[in-house]
């Protein structure tokens, strides 16, 4: 990325407003805000280094990028791509970075449903990014997903609509890729999810504890969470390990392996040590436990400290005796 900007530096030209043309790369450093909307035409790119851009609505005929932990608000909406138009338009966050959207965001069509093979309108999101869109989002492609992740392999990218959700209809799917967590608060119609993992429609914190940000808001009509959210992504504390005499140690062990002399004796305050170079430990699987038992959980009498996997949630519960909860990366009090 660096690599990019110091190339990209040299021929960027600075944005302060004016009327962008095709074949020309502009950028916004340290942030900028225009009162008006801004159209990046086809063959154009645009991009926000750093700090925040705020404009009132944008249409991205070429190419829209935010750099690692930069951002784009809007008070408007966001147009990506124009039906039939047979010319790509992309719109990419780097690591951390977000699109926070009081408006709708249409997606068009530039390959008019395949007829122009290739084209393509795109979402394409880094590690950690957010898109947060606060009115409706509209997906007009039918033959390739709108939302690409393009992070690393063992991360996320969150695009939360709070309003309805419409696409092509047939075979028209959001992403392919199952780090983009796709969270719908309202309607969806004429979309499927692909690979996505999804939650929705109307999707709340109780639906899908596992995949729900921190900072989200419920309330769909609350706009403006992906400050928090970003800032909240990998914030966890950490304390320094306990010190000292062990109290006891393993008396029982389960292994795969040839058995050192020493082992289990060896590993301290356990009860039961398991070793395997190539195995997986797989506890009990269910379809789907509420966050509240409720009639028709898999488990209808919990007991607590019982422990499982929810299979609709994605995530490991642990019982508390009164609610399930996802167990979750947080500070080890």
């Amino acid at each position: 990325m660096v690599a990019f900007y110091s190339v990209a530096n040299a021929q960027c030209i600075p944005y302060t407003g004016q009327v962008m043309t095709t074949g020309n790369t502009y950028c916004i450093s340290g942030g900028y805000t225009t009162l008006s909307g801004v159209s990046i035409p086809d063959g154009a790119t645009l991009i926000v280094q750093s700090g925040e851009f705020q404009v009132s609505g944008i249409q991205v005929m070429g190419n829209l990028e935010i750099g690692d932990g930069a951002s784009v608000k809007s008070n408007g909406s966001i147009t990506i791509g124009v039906y039939g138009s047979n010319k790509d338009s992309r719109v990419k966050l780097g690591t951390k970075s977000y699109i926070s959207l009081t408006g709708a965001v249409v997606q068009g069509d530039p390959s008019a449903a395949g007829f122009y093979p290739g084209r393509t309108s795109m979402i394409e999101m880094g590690t950690n990014s957010l898109v947060e869109i606060c009115g409706t989002f509209t997906q007009q492609s039918t033959t390739y997903p709108s939302v690409k992740y393009v992070g690393i392999p063992t991360g996320r990218a969150y695009c939360i609509a709070k309003a309805d959700v419409s696409g092509g209809g047939g075979a028209s799917v959001i992403s392919d890729d199952s780090q983009i967590v796709a969270i719908a608060m309202g309607s969806v119609v004429g979309l499927g999810m692909g690979n996505a993992s999804f939650c929705g429609p109307n999707a709340t914190s109780a639906t899908c504890p596992s995949l729900w940000p921190s900072g989200l808001s419920d309330d769909k009509q609350v706009c403006g969470n992906a400050p928090v959210i970003i800032n909240e992504i990998d914030s966890f504390c950490t304390k320094a390990a306990t010190t000292g005499t062990p109290d006891g140690y393993t008396k029982f062990g389960i292994t795969v392996q040839q058995k050192n002399n020493a082992w289990p004796e060896n590993v301290p305050n356990g009860f039961l040590a398991m070793e395997a170079k190539n195995k997986g430990f797989v506890i009990t699987r269910v379809q789907h436990v509420s966050q509240t038992p409720q009639p028709g959980d898999a488990i209808a009498d919990p007991k607590e400290g019982m422990l499982l996997y929810d299979i609709q949630d994605k995530c490991v519960k642990l019982y508390n005796g009164t609610k399930w909860k996802c167990v979750e990366r947080s500070c080890n009090d």
